[in-house]
């Protein structure tokens, strides 16, 4: 594989983002490598990306007290997905994302993030929302009409749900920045066992106590880049394992996972197909479009494009057909019956297809359709739909 010049690498990123012509908004986009709920641990994750060459800084998010490291601010959307992007097909920072909103010490309301928002180990608490009683003052309010309620307009009082066992958040960190990872615990009474239960990662879950004699569960970890991780967890005394309790009294179970070698492959964090067909979600365009713009300023880049689906049984599939529309139904589209390989030929052919239509010269991408043999999460799983996916190989000349 042909090695260029760090130098010339820091270059070329420069010159991408200073070459695209970008929309600008009042947002502020971030690429964002790391967060960290201590302040020192954002110092020296920042300090160690300098160290590589990197112009990377760090602010608070005000609205989560969370320190984010950042490498790109800009408040040009496709600037900073094409930045994004770069970084993730050419350097170390695979996982790298956008935050949308804004970072520093004054609250800018609303605060949007795209993909999961990564926390570190550190349970975040928190502040108590104190309710000031109403103070009396020579005001007279006016007394508002009389309204007869009725069973339809009548307001149900709220009922706290009992739980069933214990409450946990099972937190899956990435073992290298710390950073929050979406993934799927699944719990088992016996590490033989053939059934077990499945739960987001990350989310607080009410767990009933388990049947065997141990009062152990049997914790095996699913998370999209990561290897496998499992332990067991002592039900009765789940503090030892545990980095503290939440606001809720829930048990926090930090589980630090070790990244996968991903090569030269990039797994879109956001571009996925509407069910059983081969139209994209058209929030994850920006993606699409940072790739693209990466291939316009480096014209080394090939791509092999890999087609993945939930599932490998026949189906019914909706395909582009005649339409130019690969983020909304159109009424060019064709119903069709086909194999969970064709599918997902379909789903390639079709990000092919939108990549054509934005300059990029055909004889640069190649497509593969692997069907449902590759999927992330088991094909019951609560996030299955996370199966219906493209990859994008890099391949260099």
């Amino acid at each position: 594989m042909k090695v260029l010049a760090f130098s010339v690498w820091m270059f070329g990123l420069l010159a991408l983002c200073n070459s695209v012509a970008a929309q600008t908004n009042t947002q502020e986009y971030y690429v964002t490598i790391g967060v960290f709920a201590i302040q020192d641990n954002a110092v020296r994750y920042t300090a160690r990306a300098n160290k590589r060459g990197f112009n990377a800084q760090y602010a608070i998010n005000p609205a989560r007290k969370l320190y984010y490291v950042y490498l790109l601010q800009s408040d040009e959307k496709r600037k900073a997905y094409a930045f994004d992007i770069k970084l993730r097909a050419e350097s170390e920072y695979k996982d790298a994302w956008i935050f949308v909103g804004h970072l520093g010490d004054e609250p800018v309301i609303p605060v949007v993030e795209l993909k999961n928002d990564p926390i570190i180990t550190e349970p975040v608490k928190k502040e108590p929302v104190i309710v000031e009683p109403l103070k009396k003052d020579s005001v007279i309010a006016e007394i508002p009409p009389v309204v007869k309620m009725d069973s339809s307009t009548m307001v149900k009082p709220v009922v706290k749900k009992i739980p069933k066992g214990k409450f946990f958040t099972f937190r899956f960190l990435n073992g290298e920045s710390g950073a929050e990872v979406r993934g799927e615990l699944h719990l088992a009474e016996s590490n033989k066992a053939a059934q077990y239960q499945a739960f987001k990662a990350n989310e607080m879950i009410d767990l009933v106590p388990p049947r065997n004699q141990a009062g152990a569960y049997f914790v095996t970890t699913v998370a999209p880049g990561y290897k496998a991780l499992e332990t067991t967890i002592n039900y009765k005394d789940p503090l030892p394992i545990s980095s503290g309790t939440g606001t809720d009294g829930e048990f926090i179970i930090p589980l630090t996972l070790t990244q996968a070698k991903r090569g030269d492959y990039i797994e879109f964090n956001n571009v996925s197909f509407y069910r059983n067909s081969v139209i994209m979600q058209p929030q994850f365009k920006d993606e699409l479009d940072g790739l693209v713009d990466l291939m316009k300023e480096n014209q080394n880049y090939k791509v092999r494009i890999h087609g993945h689906c939930n599932g490998n049984e026949p189906r019914d599939i909706i395909t582009l057909g005649t339409s130019t529309k690969y983020f909304e139904s159109d009424p060019g589209n064709v119903r069709k019956t086909g194999s969970a390989k064709e599918l997902t030929e379909l789903r390639a052919e079709a990000a092919r297809r939108y990549f054509d239509s934005q300059g990029i010269s055909t004889e640069r991408i190649l497509t593969k359709g692997e069907g449902g043999k590759m999927m992330v999460y088991p094909q019951t799983s609560v996030y299955a739909n996370y199966n219906d996916r493209i990859e994008v190989e890099i391949l260099r000349h």
